[in-house]
């Protein structure tokens, strides 16, 4: 029992005291060594990225060519020469069919790996693709410079692999610039149906996508260039362009992904505020994540606080030969590579989920027991509840490392016991590094805790 009685908990040994701490709520500690990969990000090596990127004239996935300066092919090879360049990384090209052309291509995406020292099957994908496209999706010769989408997700990438380099992580990450994004996710969806060809028994822990992350200094603002646009699905994932958005009360894989942005992100980058979109895309619109989620992965699209309108037309920024690179503001996309940097980073050292999390009781006094997670010591756990009208956790109560079992209160949780709420609990290392919270959520209320029914079909699209 705390001080004052809000909350109990019961260990593994019967006389212990109890594991629920509600005088000390657990805040995010910072990684020293985490911290100095965000301070090695530089806009300038980003922005000369971009500006190559731009200079191959197209790098469309129905680009016919196959050698020489321009195209897709050498857009291909300076990629991955960069990232052959960079000491410890595993590079790789995979190749798939790319079909939705004039005629079909094989097209590669680009792969290079940091391997984990101790769960190398467990994968943190780190994505953006790197063809581009004009105003014609089929158009494989026209001007596509394609300078925000997708050169500023392509040097995020590359900017991130050699940032992450020389630095050891339990968890294996896949640094991939994908091809063939613009006629239907063709290169993500080839390889998220195969990626334990990439890693043997891999296991998705996030796919975190960035796609249009250039700051298009014609439309956003300097207020606008601190805050980035997160995407994430529920469920049923809102995908369909005449699905609405989807609502708090609501939970999912990829949304336990959006919170750990919002916590990790704001922690190590306060300087960049998430704003959380609740679908999977824009209506109409997809990215990389999407084959991923598919397969029952959790995935996000980090994107530009505001797109320039009109895509796919003449003076358009996007989808034309008019994205160029002097729309770009490097350094938005630095401070956005830092965001998914300090995400990664802290994914991979993290351990997994509690497993077999069961609540009971209701939202006056739910009782959460759970078993450890399969990987990573624990110091302790932590269990956090948000209102069913909000997205993010309030308090988070600290538990014993020892325990598997823990009761609460919405007075300790920060919540209000008169209306629904949702609970989890996620584990942390002697490091502090977070893991997700386990998946599903419990949703409380005055009657009982249970998971919503539609919570368990993950990859049902609306």
């Amino acid at each position: 029992m705390s001080s004052d009685g809000s909350a109990a908990g019961n260990g593994s040994g019967g006389g212990s005291p109890s594991p629920v701490d509600a005088s000390s709520t657990a805040s995010p500690g910072l990684d020293g060594d985490i911290a100095s990969i965000l301070a090695n990000v530089s806009g300038d090596r980003i922005w000369q990225s971009v500006q190559t990127l731009a200079e191959f004239g197209t790098r469309s996935s129905c680009s016919p060519q196959t050698s020489g300066a321009q195209g897709i092919v050498a857009a291909r090879d300076w990629v991955k020469s960069k990232l052959d360049a960079i000491a410890g990384l595993h590079t790789s090209l995979y190749p798939y069919a790319q079909t939705r052309c004039a005629q079909q291509f094989t097209r590669h995406d680009v792969i290079a790996l940091l391997p984990g020292t101790t769960h190398p099957e467990r994968v943190i994908i780190v994505g953006g693709h790197y063809d581009s496209r004009t105003i014609d999706v089929l158009d494989g010769t026209s001007p596509a410079p394609g300078a925000n989408d997708s050169g500023s997700q392509t040097a995020l990438v590359l900017e991130l692999a050699r940032a992450f380099a020389g630095h050891a992580f339990d968890d294996t990450i896949a640094f991939i610039a994908f091809a063939g994004e613009e006629q239907g996710m063709v290169g993500s969806r080839a390889l998220a149906m195969d990626m334990s060809s990439v890693v043997p028994a891999a296991q998705v822990v996030a796919m975190l996508q960035s796609d249009i992350v250039g700051g298009d200094n014609t439309v956003n603002d300097a207020n606008a260039l601190q805050h980035f646009r997160l995407y994430s699905p529920g469920t049923p994932r809102e995908v369909s362009a005449s699905a609405p958005d989807g609502t708090t009360d609501d939970t999912s894989p990829s949304r336990g992904v959006m919170r750990y942005v919002a916590t990790w992100g704001a922690a190590y980058v306060p300087s960049m505020s998430i704003v959380p979109v609740l679908r999977e895309d824009r209506p109409g619109r997809g990215s990389d994540h999407e084959p991923f989620i598919d397969m029952g992965r959790p995935g996000v699209r980090f994107i530009d606080t505001v797109e320039t309108p009109n895509a796919g037309t003449v003076t358009s920024h996007q989808h034309s030969p008019n994205d160029l690179t002097m729309y770009v503001t490097p350094a938005y996309t630095a401070r956005i590579a830092q965001v998914v940097a300090a995400v990664a980073a802290n994914l991979a050292r993290a351990p997994d989920a509690p497993r077999s999390v069961a609540v009971g009781g209701n939202a006056t006094g739910p009782t959460l027991t759970w078993s450890p997670p399969g990987t990573g010591p624990v110091d302790h756990y932590v269990v956090a509840a948000r209102p069913a009208t909000e997205n993010f956790y309030h308090t988070r109560v600290r538990v014993d490392g020892a325990a598997t079992r823990a009761t609460v209160t919405p007075t300790v949780l920060g919540v209000d016991v008169s209306r629904p709420y949702f609970v989890s609990v996620a584990a942390i290392d002697a490091r502090g590094h977070e893991s997700l919270f386990a998946y599903p959520e419990y949703r409380c209320d005055s009657s009982s805790c249970a998971v919503p029914p539609r919570a368990l079909n993950i990859t049902t699209k609306n």
